[in-house]
């Protein structure tokens, strides 16, 4: 017998195969302190409609919540949504059921970190906060724009500071990560 059930995502309709959800997906996050309020979500929609980023998004923020509801694993820790998410928390202070999106989306992104790797991208940005101390190089451009404004040099950087607490924390992980 093949399971199976529609579910409307946006204005396409898929078809989920039951037997590939991972039912323990949904307490993993759940369980983890940013992920705590995954279940108040009753898929009003509201945090999508509040987003600034919602149309660059794959999946809508709130169908990102039930697909973890609903244990599917592989495409929430796959989906570009998770990484764009801007943590603006205009989600969160919308939500009529206080679930705090941003902090779910925390919780799925150290997930996917551990098992599919970060976009190049993130690590690229990384990599630039781990050699120069800030995530972009300041050019002689730039310091000319400064003088032109009567402003001072960009202030200097405490690399070696910077790469202790990134080491301390774990982020200079991110730069040993494979591809996704």
């Amino acid at each position: 017998m093949n399971l199976s059930r529609c579910l409307r995502l946006g204005s396409v309709e898929e078809t989920i195969d039951l037997s590939k959800l991972d039912p323990s997906f949904k307490y993993e996050i759940a369980g983890t302190p940013e992920g705590r309020t995954l279940f108040c979500c009753y898929q009003c929609g509201t945090c999508s409609s509040s987003c600034p980023l919602s149309e660059m998004f794959d999946i809508k923020p709130h169908l990102v919540i039930r697909m973890t509801q609903l244990g599917m694993r592989e495409e929430v820790l796959s989906c570009k949504t998770i990484w764009l998410c801007a943590t603006c928390f205009n989600c969160v202070e919308r939500c009529p059921q206080k679930c705090e999106l941003s902090s779910v989306m925390f919780a799925i992104k150290n997930l996917a970190s551990k098992e599919k790797g970060v976009p190049p991208g993130l690590r690229a940005l990384v990599q630039n906060i781990y050699n120069l101390g800030r995530s972009a190089e300041v050019s002689d451009f730039e310091e000319e724009d400064r003088a032109n404004l009567k402003l001072p040099k960009t202030p200097g950087v405490d690399v070696e500071a910077i790469r202790r607490i990134l080491d301390r924390t774990g982020m200079n992980r991110l730069l040993e990560g494979g591809a996704r």
